[in-house]
C-alpha cells in the first residue's frame, strides 16, 4: 500500500529536473534580492527608509493609490509571460530567468522592510509579499514545469531532434491553465482587498 502511494506521488525524472531547475532559479533570484537589500547603505538606505515609512503611513490612513486592474495585471503578467514562453523554444532560457526575476522581487521587497524596520518589518513583509505568494507561487510552478518541458521539446524539434506533441497538448492542459489563472487572480484580489486592511493595522504598531 505504502509503495503504491509513494509511486503515485513520485514525479517522472523529466518533471523532477524541470522543477529543480525552476526552483533553483527562483531561490537564486530570491538570494540576489536579499543581498541587494542588505547592501543598501548611505543615501540609498535613507531614501528606502523614507519610501517605506511613507508607504506604511499611506496604508495606515487607508489612502494607498491602488487600482484593482493595476493590481490584477501585476500578478497576471508573470503567468502570461510563463504561458507565452511555454510555447516557444526561447522558454528553455526564458522560464528560468522569469522565475529568477519573480523570486528576486519577492525577496527584495520583504528584505527591504526588514532592512529598514528590523524585526518589526517581518510582519508587514509577510503580509505584503507572503500572503499573495501562497496563491501565485503554486500557479507559477504548475505552469512553469510543463512549460519548460514543452520548450525543451520545441527546441529539440527546431534542431531536427524529437517528434510528436508537446506536454502542453495533453488533455489536462486547459484545466491546469484555468486553475493557475484562478489562483493568480485570487492572489491579485487578496493583494487588493485583504493586504491593505492588514497593513493598516500593522502600520499603527510599527510607525
Amino acid at each position: 500500500m505504502g509503495m503504491r502511494i509513494r509511486k503515485k506521488w513520485d514525479l517522472p525524472s523529466e518533471q523532477s529536473g524541470a522543477l529543480a531547475l525552476l526552483a533553483v532559479a527562483f531561490f537564486v533570484g530570491g538570494a540576489a534580492g536579499c543581498l541587494l537589500a542588505g547592501l543598501s547603505g548611505g543615501a540609498g538606505a535613507e531614501e528606502l527608509g523614507s519610501y517605506l515609512t511613507g508607504y506604511l503611513a499611506l496604508a495606515r490612513d487607508g489612502s494607498l493609490p491602488r487600482g484593482l486592474w493595476t493590481v490584477l495585471w501585476g500578478q497576471v503578467k508573470y503567468l502570461l509571460a510563463a504561458l507565452i514562453l511555454s510555447v516557444t523554444a526561447l522558454g528553455v532560457v526564458g522560464l528560468p530567468v522569469l522565475f529568477g526575476v519573480r523570486g528576486f522581487f519577492l525577496s527584495f521587497s520583504a528584505a527591504c522592510f526588514c532592512r529598514v524596520f528590523g524585526g518589526r518589518g517581518l510582519l508587514p513583509a509577510l503580509v505584503l509579499s507572503g500572503l499573495p505568494a501562497l496563491l501565485w507561487a503554486p500557479a507559477m510552478f504548475l505552469t512553469g514545469v510543463p512549460g519548460l518541458l514543452s520548450a525543451q521539446q520545441l527546441l529539440r524539434r527546431s534542431v531536427g531532434e524529437g517528434r510528436g506533441g508537446t506536454p502542453l497538448n495533453s488533455g489536462g492542459c486547459w484545466c491546469r491553465a484555468g486553475v493557475c489563472t484562478g489562483l493568480t487572480l485570487g492572489a491579485g484580489l487578496l493583494e487588493y482587498w485583504v493586504v491593505p486592511v492588514l497593513l493598516r493595522g500593522l502600520s499603527r504598531v510599527i510607525l
